[in-house]
């Protein structure tokens, strides 16, 4: 009779346990009822084919098994960097998509795969093989090893987070990265270029030898103690007269119109403040071409370095020299 009614206490108390894991904080995949169906959407008991009781072989693939190209339950396309309405966005759990967003529009983190239906020049790879990162505690040039294998989930908490769009809080051992929410509300927007105050810290948690936030004497460039400039990032956009790289960009010779997004540090939704590592960078992939001058890039030749505009464009957008 005590084993009976000790056994019963313990379920009773993992039950909460479970309840209390499976809750989010911000995030997509969260809210759940204490009898939901939805875990085992991702993970089962006994029949699981992956690490951590998953449904797939490893994480990535889950995460793409909604959001990737052939994905049905995520109207984000994260493979070719597109919101495609037709999608399920799963209303049946309170999740009614995106009000404001148009059906193809280029997602802000681009793509895996594609973006603006052209294959990428670079992206990050979340195979979960352990990869290098430049500036990660190495220098400017060079690399060194992440601390673990790299997956959506080094950068997303499937469960929740507080930060925009489920950033985690602990990024390859770095702890308290935290990113403001800007248009999590109930129209969400995926088309937007709109980045909250904390964002370069998602990048700088793993290329923190590039997030130069000190101003240089008498420049807009960051002083690094061995020597040597770079730009800055949190830096305010104050440059002269010329028009908000943002809002209206820059039109060039050629009446090309470009523009960079920057980040909101206001309590106004849509202020644009400061130089992010995002007015430059995609950080899920891009289809920007190099060629001529900017095909070169330190000791990797032609790499797109994950920049949003061809030849290194991004620097015309704000400086239109």
């Amino acid at each position: 009779m005590k084993k009976l009614v000790l056994v019963t206490i313990v379920a009773f108390v993992l039950l909460f346990a479970m309840v209390g894991i499976a809750s989010a904080n911000g995030g997509p995949h969260g809210g759940y009822t204490a009898t939901t169906d939805a875990c085992a959407g991702c993970h089962r008991a006994h029949t699981a084919s992956g690490a951590k009781l998953l449904v797939a072989n490893d994480t990535t693939s889950l995460c793409k098994s909604c959001h990737g190209t052939a994905g049905a339950g995520a109207n984000t396309n994260v493979d070719d960097g597109l919101y495609l309405s037709t999608r399920d966005d799963l209303a049946a759990n309170g999740d009614v998509g995106s009000t404001n967003t148009p059906d193809n529009a280029p997602l802000l983190g681009g793509g895996f795969l594609f973006y603006k239906t052209v294959a990428t020049s670079s992206s990050h790879d979340v195979s979960g093989t352990v990869t290098a990162a430049w500036g990660n505690g190495s220098g400017r040039g060079s690399t060194a090893a992440l601390s673990t294998a790299l997956t959506c989930a080094s950068c997303h908490d499937p469960h929740g987070s507080p930060n925009y769009r489920i950033i985690k809080e602990t990024i390859n051992g770095v702890t308290g990265v935290s990113v403001a929410q800007v248009d999590e509300g109930a129209a969400k927007d995926y088309d937007t270029e709109n980045w909250g105050t904390g964002q370069s810290n998602v990048c700088a948690a793993c290329h923190s030898d590039y997030h130069i936030i000190a101003a240089g004497s008498g420049s807009d460039l960051g002083l690094l103690a061995s020597g040597g400039t770079a730009h800055r990032i949190g830096m305010p956009f104050t440059y002269g007269s010329n028009a908000n790289p943002e809002t209206t960009g820059y039109t060039d010779a050629n009446s090309v119109n470009v523009k960079v997004p920057l980040a909101n540090t206001g309590a106004t939704t849509g202020t644009a403040d400061t130089v992010e590592c995002q007015t430059c960078h995609l950080p899920h992939g891009t289809s920007a071409q190099m060629t001529g001058f900017a095909a070169s890039n330190g000791s990797v030749a032609g790499d797109s370095a994950l920049l949003r505009l061809d030849n290194r464009g991004v620097c015309e957008a704000c400086h239109q020299k």
